[in-house]
This record gives structure tokens, sequence and C-alpha cells, in this order.
């Protein structure tokens, strides 16, 4: 089994509990699960990732942090209003 392939079944089984974790707290819990649990799989694989397949990794977490900072974004709107 190829390490992508197992990356992507430990990413499916982390997404399934992220998803049971948050079904009573909201998509921002989600969201940062998610991210999280892509950060530590691409710190755990690094010396196994094939550059292709880091980029590849790369693009979802900075979509990731881009999500997780309109998340923080929208709660300190809410805060401060």
């Amino acid at each position: 089994m190829l390490v992508s392939h197992k990356i992507f079944i430990s990413m499916l089984v982390w997404t399934i509990i992220s998803i049971l974790i948050s079904l009573s707290a909201g998509i921002e819990v989600l969201a940062t699960l998610e991210l999280i649990g892509l950060l530590v799989i691409r710190e755990l694989t690094d010396g196994f990732l094939t550059n292709e397949t880091r980029q590849r990794m790369d693009f979802f977490i900075y979509a990731g942090l881009i999500l997780f900072v309109v998340v923080v974004l929208r709660r300190v709107w809410l805060v401060l209003s």
C-alpha cells in the first residue's frame, strides 16, 4: 500500500471522528479539527512523502489556514459587537 493511500485512510478516519465530535459544536469546530489533523499527519509523514504529495498536502493546509482565519475573525467580530 502506498504512503499516499495510508494518508488518505488516516485522514478519512480522522474526518469521521471529527464529524462525530463536532455534531453539536458546529462547523467551526469541524474546520479546526480537520486543520489539526492535516498538520499532524503532514508532520508525521514528512520524511516519507514525495515532493508532489507534499505540495498537494500543503495546498489543503493553506486552504485550511485561510478557513481558520475566517473562523477566528468571525468569532472576534461577534465578541466585539
